[in-house]
């Protein structure tokens, strides 16, 4: 797949400069801009800034002029995952216990329930535990999201 031939590329150099990389996604083809948009997140402990994203963008863009990975025309943005991140794979899901999330799965739950939002109250290797806000306890493996995002408080 794409993205993981991306995150292999990129990955190391985003930690060579001191950030983690959070994850890459990508849109279609754009009408509008004629080209596909590439996303990259990175994250640090201290957060991140305007020029680190900037720092990150250069270097990420010399690696993709040189390995041309993407076909075609693209746009490439990097920046911070924000408040309301998304969570790309089960350990950062596990790195987030006790928050809210919006959920969104590939296929229903057996209780028949593709979105929902709730606390996840436990990750164990790829399955996803959620307790929603009525009370409804939904488990998943992680392979089954299609999106899930932190729900930011306020």
């Amino acid at each position: 797949m794409l993205i993981d031939q991306l995150k292999n590329l990129v990955e190391p150099e985003v930690q060579a400069l001191g950030f983690i990389l959070w994850g890459i996604e990508m849109d279609a083809y754009s009408v509008d801009t004629g080209a596909v948009t590439l996303r990259i997140f990175i994250d640090h402990e201290e957060g991140i800034s305007i020029d680190d994203c900037q720092e990150v963008s250069q270097a990420v863009s010399a690696i993709l002029d040189v390995e041309d990975p993407i076909s075609g025309t693209y746009s490439l943005e990097v920046s911070s995952p924000g408040m309301n991140r998304r969570v790309f794979n089960a350990k950062q899901a596990g790195a987030l216990e006790g928050f809210k999330v919006k959920v969104q799965l590939h296929q229903p739950t057996e209780n028949n329930r593709r979105r929902f939002e709730g606390a996840i109250t436990e990750v164990n290797g790829e399955l996803v535990t959620i307790k929603t806000e009525e009370g409804e306890v939904i488990g998943f493996d992680f392979a089954n999201v299609d999106k899930m995002r932190v729900v930011p408080k306020f």
